[in-house]
């Protein structure tokens, strides 16, 4: 045999072996049975692939799903733990949810979950659609038939990352959720990077990111677009970092709402900064129930602006409750807003609101550099204040008129 020839055979080789290597850790899911054309239900091979990725020891196997196509996926828990150190989703298609609310017969709370994986990255410049509207059409928030016999209090979340330590989320697009767009539940460190949340203004409960029990969060230059909260953060949250981010429309970044029922709540280590808000209800919220306890403290908002927002600094600890008789209340402490300016919706005259309980009083509160202007001239802006304490450090516009010396 020539020498040519062996080398041939020999390139041919190598290039097999690599080619067999690089497919073994990478499983696409149109091997496993699925179809792609948004009609039928590729859940099944959705599965089929996640074990094998998930049994994969070697590397850092990866699940794929090809761009191009659609893939209808019904209810699903992706489980771990993983055989592998770290484990990606590489979504470069559409993934659609059922168009009937019939397809959550079991198990109402999610659409897709993660559950228990270690390392997981979840990327690709894909589409997670879970058309939500016959959810938000039965909503019992929804306005046009609040709390209407049949209506549903609850309503899937779209992806959800629950006790996924040292995950990422990051380059994709999640759309029509019929509740929360993302969730992240009992974890510590995550990533959250170049996401686009994006659902009607008027979708009810639509939150794109909450956070309950979490540590060492990062949500980043990210667009926030939908009927409620941009990034609600729940309780017992900590090192929860917020930045580089458009709001707008929806209810802004928000922590809370917190001790319902009497709970206890423990969050703090909150840092929100260089956020648009645009058009949005709120804009740097804190809420509490009367009765809650606990506390919410070291939280910082910075280096935003506002355009035409209608409540931009709002503490609110009488969440829906008009109770004269107050008992307890969570306790908000070491809250700074430093660099926030921008334009004011003028229905609420009110740009800077701290409705402090009554019984617990807010403290360590600090202002700096704010500039808040009516969006069309010639409205006056003022304050709204009750048993607030702190400091003002610098201009604030409009003056803080009731803020009571720090104590």
């Amino acid at each position: 045999m020539g020498s040519k020839n062996i080398l041939f055979i020999f390139g041919l080789i190598i290039s097999t072996y690599i080619h067999v290597a690089s497919a073994r850790g990478a499983f696409n899911v149109m091997k496993f049975g699925a179809v792609g054309d948004g009609i039928r239900d590729d859940t099944q091979a959705f599965l089929k692939a996640w074990a094998a990725t998930c049994g994969e020891r070697r590397g850092t196997p990866k699940m794929l799903v090809p761009r191009r196509r659609t893939f209808l996926v019904g209810p699903v828990d992706f489980n771990g733990p993983c055989k592998a150190t770290n484990v990606t989703v590489e979504i470069g298609g559409t993934i659609v949810a059922p168009l009937s609310t019939r397809a959550w017969a079991k198990d109402v709370h999610t659409w897709l979950k993660f559950n228990n994986i270690h390392g997981l990255t979840v990327n690709g410049h894909g589409v997670i659609d879970a058309r939500g509207k016959a959810w938000w059409e039965q909503s019992c928030h929804n306005l046009k038939h609040q709390n209407q016999p049949g209506c549903t209090s609850l309503q899937p979340a779209a992806i959800n990352f629950w006790g996924t330590n040292a995950g990422t989320f990051r380059d994709m697009t999640v759309k029509n959720a019929a509740m929360f767009h993302v969730t992240l539940l009992g974890l510590d460190g995550f990533e959250v990077h170049n996401i686009n949340i994006n659902s009607p203004e008027d979708t009810p409960n639509t939150d794109g990111i909450h956070t309950q029990n979490v540590k060492h969060v990062t949500i980043s230059d990210s667009q926030f677009r939908s009927g409620d909260d941009c990034v609600s953060i729940g309780d017992k949250s900590s090192y929860v970092y917020v930045r580089n981010c458009h709001c707008g429309p929806g209810h802004g970044v928000s922590i809370g709402s917190l001790g319902s029922g009497g709970t206890d709540a423990q969050v703090e280590e909150i840092h929100v900064e260089n956020i648009k808000f645009v058009g949005t209800m709120f804009g740097c919220r804190i809420k509490t129930y009367q009765g809650g306890k606990g506390y919410c403290r070291a939280v910082t908002f910075k280096h935003s602006n506002f355009t035409n927002v209608l409540n931009p600094l709002y503490i609110d600890q009488h969440y829906f409750s008009n109770n004269p008789v107050e008992t307890s209340a969570v306790r908000i402490s070491d809250v700074t807003f430093d660099d926030l300016r921008g334009t004011t919706d003028i229905r609420t005259p009110s740009a800077i609101s701290m409705k402090c309980s009554n019984v617990v009083a807010c403290t360590g509160l600090k202002f700096n550099n704010i500039h808040l202007t009516p969006a069309k001239p010639g409205t006056k802006l003022v304050s709204t204040i009750n048993n607030a304490h702190g400091a003002v450090l610098g201009r604030v516009e409009p003056p803080l008129v009731g803020l009571k010396a720090a104590i």
